[in-house]
């Protein structure tokens, strides 16, 4: 591994670069939560700005090893990745809290900065646990802002998995998206029994627009889901 460190003035700024991608750090200040915000982007090399997909990575101080993974995938087009580094996670996941605002950020302030000068084929939302909760919840309430969601071991979803959220959303997509849920068999047992219900109601809709997968891991507990899931929601 060649390894490079670049500070530059005015702006934090860590550039690394491996044999296969470059990995940046930036920080980005936020109007909408009044603090500056660690972002840590990874492009492959051989980058054609043409036609990317960008994936979001929650938690981004565990996006090495997600992007990685990902990195490794024969996927058609080239991913960025995006790892928005936690500041006060339970204010910015939890419904109870606010992830409107933490959702407004990444929309109105993060999206633009890292998507310019890039054309996008795709945008991903990965998330796991109380990330992975997240992920539904931007689904419901920005819908159409991602056009896949990979929603790993979510929690909690409790009021997210009603029929009726997902008959209004599916009628104000203008666009077909994916959604694709899972978790495992040793999970926590509110991870099993809500995503179940969620997987359940949906099964009874007669959904137009959104496109969705539920997938229980057979062994694998809340801790060991992820990169699965991260694998398999990439190829839904």
């Amino acid at each position: 591994m060649r390894l490079s460190v670049i500070f530059i003035l005015l702006c934090f700024r860590v550039t690394a670069f491996t044999g296969d991608f470059t990995v940046d750090t930036v920080k980005i200040h936020s109007k909408f939560l009044n603090e500056d915000r660690l972002v840590i982007i990874y492009k492959p090399v051989s980058l054609n700005a043409d036609s990317v997909t960008i994936i979001y990575l929650l938690d981004g101080e565990f996006s090495s090893y997600r992007y990685d993974l990902i990195s490794k995938e024969k996927l058609k087009t080239p991913v960025i990745g995006i790892g928005i580094v936690n500041t006060n996670r339970n204010r910015d996941m939890l419904p109870a809290k606010q992830p409107g605002l933490f959702l407004n950020f990444i929309a109105e302030e993060l999206m633009p900065k890292v998507e310019e000068g890039f054309r996008i084929k795709q945008r991903i939302l990965f998330g796991h646990s109380f990330a992975g909760g997240f992920t539904v919840y931007a689904l419901i309430n920005h819908p159409g802002l991602f056009d896949k969601y990979i929603s790993s071991s979510p929690t909690p979803i409790m009021e997210m998995i009603e029929p009726e959220i997902y008959i209004q959303l599916d009628a104000k997509l203008g666009k077909p998206i994916r959604f694709y849920i899972s978790y495992g068999s040793k999970d926590m047992g509110q991870v099993k029994k809500w995503s179940g219900k969620l997987a359940d109601n949906l099964q009874l809709l007669n959904l137009t627009h959104i496109n969705w997968k539920a997938e229980i891991f057979e062994g694998e507990n809340h801790n060991t889901c992820d990169l699965l899931s991260l694998k398999n929601g990439l190829k839904y």
